[in-house]
């Protein structure tokens, strides 16, 4: 097995809402603002994405091997809330940390 670490900062929109992480295009876990939390996956290629609504962040493809870990931080930053309008399959930031 191998784990993913996730975590939200507190960022400036969408504070009353979770930013849903999807891998592999399944819903694992729902962030708050401050939130963090330690999922396990299968080793092997995986996709992560972020989701709020119908505003999505880049897919992140990730190969973990068996004992390793990735931490990744997902945020809606305050640029989000135009962008979900002129980008909302790019609006939302997840990267690697």
């Amino acid at each position: 097995m191998a784990e993913l670490i996730l975590s939200r900062p507190h960022d400036s929109f969408a504070l009353l809402r979770r930013i849903w992480v999807k891998v592999d295009g399944h819903r694992v876990v729902g962030l708050r603002p401050g939130q963090s939390a330690r999922i396990s996956v299968d080793e092997g290629q995986h996709v992560v994405q972020a989701a709020l609504d119908w505003t999505r962040s880049e897919p992140l493809a990730l190969h973990l091997d068996a004992g390793q870990s990735a931490s990744l931080e997902v945020s809606c930053p305050v640029r989000a809330c135009w962008q979900t309008w002129s980008r909302p399959l790019r609006a939302l930031d997840l990267r690697r940390t």
